[in-house]
């Protein structure tokens, strides 16, 4: 989480890809590293819409599986907290099968946001002419 808000505050980056892959580490001295920056993207220069296909798909926030253009330091944060849940159970926590399964996975254990508040999520489901199915918090 250090790395990550390294790359966010001081750097201005967004990792993109962010998975246990993409992690490497280092037991003496115990230490965590982010790698693979091949699809990062730097903030502080770049403010075109960012690539709508990003990041892989068990660890993608519901804007990236959307499609989104205009996501930001959130995902890699979702991204993370995907990885910290998958060390504790030890098994990946939303290992959706297609974009709509991975969407269904993440709301059924979250539960579904309502309209009021994540109006762009359904303005992009809405364009790409998905429902989404409304599931409760668990």
């Amino acid at each position: 989480m250090l790395g990550l808000q390294y790359l966010h505050q001081e750097l201005g980056i967004i990792h993109r890809d962010l998975k246990p892959d993409n992690i490497m580490i280092n037991e003496r001295p115990l230490m965590a590293k982010i790698i693979d920056f091949g699809t990062c993207k730097d903030l502080t220069t770049d403010t075109a819409p960012h690539t709508s296909y990003v990041s892989t798909r068990w660890y993608r926030s519901p804007e990236c599986i959307l499609r989104s253009h205009h996501y930001n330091t959130s995902a890699d944060i979702f991204a993370a907290g995907c990885i910290m849940g998958e060390l504790y159970l030890q098994n990946p926590v939303f290992p959706g099968t297609s974009e709509l399964d991975q969407l269904e996975k993440i709301f059924k254990l979250l539960g579904t946001p309502r309209r009021d508040q994540w109006k762009d999520g359904y303005r992009l489901a809405e364009q790409r002419e998905i429902k989404l199915q409304d599931y409760p918090k668990k």
